[in-house]
């Protein structure tokens, strides 16, 4: 896809504006892909590992490199910031509690 455009004759402003269109529909769908494999990963719950459940979304899905690679980096992180935040709640209420 990128190549036709390298090649074109677009005057730079139009080259210019094509690239940022481009970086948007690639973090778009790059984002559309994290919310549907978080979606899976809460589907299949205990019952598969979330490496486990991430590697048969990204199998059944075939993003290529490296979009898969930041598509799991990007799953991964956010299940991480999510537990962060839970534990953080938990520790917050016992202090309530304990007050």
């Amino acid at each position: 896809m990128i190549g036709w455009w390298k090649r074109a004759r677009l005057d730079e402003s139009v080259r210019r504006r094509l690239l940022f269109a481009l970086a948007r529909a690639e973090e778009e769908l790059i984002e559309t892909h994290v919310q549907n494999a978080l979606d899976v990963v809460a589907a299949v719950g205990d019952s598969l590992t979330v490496g486990r459940a991430l590697e048969l979304y990204l199998e059944a899905l075939e993003p290529e490199e490296p979009r898969a690679t930041i598509i799991a980096k990007r799953v991964l992180a956010r299940l991480e910031r999510e537990d962060q935040e839970r534990a953080r709640r938990r520790k917050r209420r016992r202090r309530t509690e304990e007050d």
